[in-house]
């Protein structure tokens, strides 16, 4: 019973940073959409993953994708890392860490 509690807590909490993050980065790209000079810093960012079920990865690349301003452009075939377009980031390495506290925590606590 505590084991079903706590998944339903992680994913309450998986979806909440969602909205989170989906607010927050859709005001991001319409910042930089309706600036008069466009000035953005698109990089590619090497995310590495700690969840082992495929179904699990493909979870993390989903809401990677689905947040406005970043795309999961391929999972290697070991499913150890997600390789990610950003729209605009300084720091590849901040914005990887910063989906990996946003989505994989809960995602983690969901594998059980």
């Amino acid at each position: 019973m505590m084991k079903i509690l706590l998944r339903i807590r992680a994913a309450a909490m998986l979806l909440g940073a969602f909205v989170w993050d989906l607010i927050a980065a859709s005001l991001d790209v319409a910042r930089i959409v309706l600036s008069p000079h466009i000035r953005t810093r698109p990089t590619i960012a090497v995310v590495p993953v700690s969840v082992t079920r495929p179904w699990a990865v493909a979870l993390f690349a989903y809401f990677t994708s689905l947040t406005p301003g970043s795309t999961c452009l391929h999972v290697s075939e070991d499913r150890t890392r997600l390789y990610l377009h950003l729209l605009n980031s300084d720091d590849p390495e901040a914005s990887a860490a910063r989906f990996k506290r946003l989505y994989e925590r809960w995602i983690l606590e969901l594998e059980g």
